[in-house]
């Protein structure tokens, strides 16, 4: 019974009443939400958000009609958790048919599968364009009726309706009466009293007289009063047919007006009318209601109060124009007979700020074909629109009646207006004058003739200003140009290049000396010599006859790095190109790094250009115990400057000539690599320094100094490539030997062995005899695979034999005409 009554208050937060059953003893104050399962909150919830009426409004309700508090608070509460594990929006789509406040014929409380009955709608996607379709389309809007307002004097009462009525004065009673089905109120003690019918007003004095004539006389004096008050608020039926979005009977609040239900059926669906709805009361048309009434003007006239039973009718549309381009809102608008151009123009809010406003363009549709009308501004009042009237509103062009600019060397250039009688020389001073560098022998006029083409008229400038000359008469769209000096010139420009901190192109100035453009870039660098300075100077008259022309002139000349200035200046001129030299006693820090088996391994400087290997290892302590010196390498940086790449293009490419892509990507890479291996003897070097192969060494070099290595590694195409023992004596066919031998693919002729220092040494043959070389410690022997030969196919065998066959059949045939 309590999840019943808290369905109805729900309910009747909603405005949404589905039983016309006696709700007035509906009591609130014993409800328990805990006592409620949460598949019952989700679902009154729904209802209640379907009927747009939030939370706030509904715990009003609840609150006047006794629920506690700290219930509503419980309440409040478990609703939030619902919605934080989003369980409210699992029943939202299953009752799509309900929403809104529909229900079905019966219209009972009992049985939730009355309100999923599918009720036929409107098409439900409106065009946007529709003017006042967003009205019901805004979710927050609700248009719902407040229930917490004083009842209105005009109130007509009905059955179910509850009224309250208080005595004071000399006596002091209270009535909460229900009127029933007849329209009669039981008065205790007094019997009857017939309100059916009657306004709040009427039904306040009847009752006044009533009360008076029986048990409480001294109301006749005054010394007692009476007050009628409407209590609980009945509900009323409202039919919405025709072109709504959602059509059906629904149940309202008799306090409910025509937008209350107009919103909460949808509004007028996609051929719905905006401009003639019909509420249509005891079988005749009570009012029409033009909603463009409250969307221009928000005049509210048409929104009376509904009664039970009352139809509302939104009948087809009659006529639509669709209004486009400069207006501040186009869309598609409903007109009625009275309506004119003018006024349609104000429902879309009139024109934009660029609107061309003399006329209108109106693309109209007649029984055959369509055609076009331009409707002037002086018509707009007496043009009426058709239907289906395409109205476009064009855009002001971009031109001006009375312009006149001015650019280049004066005070302010920009557009001005052209007065009457406007002259070139007082534009000239309207824009404060000219400029200090105003080129006076030469203006233009850039002018636009009556036949749209442009012309020319150049005048001078000095003389329109002195009137030595005279002044010439402005037109619309003039442009009037004068130039600077500077424009008329190249740009003068110096170079600097080399050893200054800043090198680049410079403005020239006059009077610039070499000592102030490499103060303007910057100073010299520490590398920089002061000495032997080359400027090159553009030559501007050479012979081109001679077969050996001068083209630029070089001097060399020496400066102060101190920059200190002197009379000794040398002048520079424009286009001069400065080259500051390197000081070639100037050297940079350079370092190797030496790594692996010595006592001080690490980075040094090399102390001079011919320092070589031995003095580095000596500086490094020399070798350790673990030191294997024969192993030793040298890997330097790969410095791949533009004439390496080059060559490594050339090779590639002779090397494509002939087919042989293996060789193509080996030498490109080879090219590229990072650094190269060199093989160095360091022991031999150690022993004998200053010997050839006592390398000098470079910036970057890395010299790698590895463990003694007692083994032996043979790899490749043999039966078992593993590592060996190193054993005195013996050689690289030794080794192959204890690894199982050669491959059927190994490439014999072509094996090697790899030192550790990056010298590879190959087997030697001289004609029958084979010379293997010597392995050391540490050494790796290699033996490659042969390579792969391409499979011929059947195609290309057959061919092959067919052209041996020819060639034996002509040798043939050659042998038995030798005969």
């Amino acid at each position: 019974m309590k999840k019943v009554i808290l369905f109805v208050c729900l309910l009747l937060a909603s405005s949404t009443v589905f039983t016309q059953a006696n709700l007035q003893g509906a009591d609130l104050r014993q409800v328990h939400v805990d006592q409620i399962s949460d598949d019952d909150i989700i679902y009154y919830y729904n209802r209640m958000q379907q009927s747009g009426v939030s939370f706030d409004q509904a715990a009003q309700v609840l609150q006047a009609r006794g629920m506690p508090e700290d219930e509503i608070n419980k309440l409040r509460a478990r609703i939030q958790t619902l919605k934080e594990s989003q369980r409210l929006n699992g029943t939202k789509q299953d009752q799509s048919a309900t929403n809104n406040g529909i229900a079905d014929s019966a219209g009972t409380l009992n049985g939730r599968s009355t309100f999923k009955t599918k009720i036929p709608t409107q098409e439900e996607e409106i065009d946007k364009r529709i003017f006042g379709s967003e009205l019901f389309n805004t979710a927050s809007l609700t248009f719902e009726p407040n229930l917490r307002i004083a009842t209105p004097i005009n109130y007509v009462i009905g059955p179910d309706d509850q009224l309250v009525i208080n005595v004071y004065g000399l006596s002091e009673q209270n009535y909460t009466l229900t009127v029933n089905p007849e329209g009669n109120i039981i008065i205790p003690n007094v019997g009857p009293v017939f309100v059916g019918g009657l306004t709040i007003e009427q039904a306040t004095a009847k009752i006044k007289a009533k009360l008076a004539s029986t048990i409480y006389k001294a109301i006749n004096t005054g010394a007692t009063n009476v007050q009628v008050n409407l209590g609980n608020i009945k509900s009323i039926r409202v039919n919405i047919i025709g072109q709504a979005k959602r059509p059906g009977s629904y149940t309202l609040s008799s306090l409910s007006t025509v937008f209350n239900a107009l919103f909460l059926c949808g509004g007028p669906g996609r051929l719905g009318s905006y401009r003639n709805i019909e509420l249509v009361r005891n079988n005749k048309v009570y009012k029409t209601i033009d909603l463009y009434k409250v969307l221009v003007n928000g005049n509210t006239e048409d929104n009376v109060r509904l009664m039970d039973q009352d139809i509302i009718h939104i009948p087809f549309y009659k006529t639509r124009v669709i209004l486009s381009g400069q207006v501040k809102r186009p869309g598609i608008f409903e007109t009625v007979p009275q309506d004119n151009l003018s006024q349609v123009l104000n429902y879309a809010g009139g024109f934009t700020d660029s609107a061309y406003r003399s006329s209108v363009k109106i693309t109209q549709i007649t029984d055959k074909e369509k055609q076009i009308e331009d409707v002037e501004s002086k018509d707009f009042d007496a043009y009426k629109p058709h239907g289906s009237d395409s109205i476009d509103v064009g855009k002001i062009i971009n031109r001006f009646t009375n312009r006149v600019s001015i650019e280049g060397a004066v005070m302010r250039p920009g557009v001005f207006e052209l007065t009457p009688g406007l002259t070139l020389k007082q534009l000239i001073q309207k824009a404060d004058g000219l400029k200090e560098d105003a080129f006076l022998n030469r203006g233009l006029i850039t002018r636009l003739q009556d036949n749209l083409m442009v012309e020319v008229v150049a005048f001078n400038v000095a003389a329109i200003i002195d009137g030595t000359e005279a002044d010439i008469p402005l037109k619309r769209e003039d442009k009037i140009t004068i130039s600077s000096i500077f424009d008329l010139k190249t740009k003068r420009t110096v170079e600097i290049r080399g050893e200054v901190r800043f090198p680049g192109v410079y403005d020239y100035k006059d009077s610039t000396s070499l000592k102030d453009l490499v103060f303007e870039a910057g100073g010299f660098t520490d590398a920089a010599t002061g000495k032997r300075i080359e400027v090159a100077r553009r030559v501007t008259n050479g012979d081109v006859n001679s077969a050996s022309t001068e083209i630029a002139q070089i001097t060399q000349v020496d400066a102060e790095k101190d920059l200190e200035y002197t009379n000794n200046n040398f002048y520079l001129k424009p286009f001069d190109v400065i080259i500051v030299h390197n000081n070639p006693g100037y050297f940079t820090q350079k370092t190797i790094k030496v790594e692996g088996e010595v006592m001080y391994p690490g980075e040094y400087v090399i102390s001079a250009n011919d320092e070589k290997l031995s003095s580095i290892v000596n500086r490094a302590g020399g070798f350790k115990n673990t030191a294997d010196p024969s192993g030793a390498s040298l890997r330097r940086i790969n410095k791949i400057d533009s004439q390496t790449v080059i060559k490594s293009q050339n090779v590639s490419k002779l090397a494509t000539t002939r087919r042989d892509t293996a060789i193509s990507d080996s030498l490109t890479k080879e090219a590229v690599k990072p650094y190269d291996l060199i093989g160095i003897d360091l022991q031999e070097v150690m022993s004998h320094p200053g010997i050839t192969n006592d390398l000098i060494l470079e910036d970057g070099d890395i010299i790698f100094v590895p463990k003694k290595n007692q083994a032996v590694k043979v790899r490749g195409e043999v039966l078992f490539p593993t590592q060996f023992a190193f054993q005195e004596g013996l050689n690289m066919k030794d080794y192959i030997d204890k690894a199982g031998g050669f491959t059927s693919n190994a490439q014999k002729r072509k094996s090697f062995v790899l030192g550790a220092n990056g010298n590879a040494r190959r087997v030697r043959h001289f004609f029958f005899f084979k010379s293997y070389p010597e392995v050391l410690a540490g050494d790796d022997i290699f033996v490659p695979k042969k390579p792969e030969k391409p499979r011929l196919s059947t195609a290309e065998a057959i061919g092959i034999t067919s052209a041996a066959v020819g060639v034996m059949s002509v040798v043939l045939a050659l042998i038995n005409n030798l005969k």
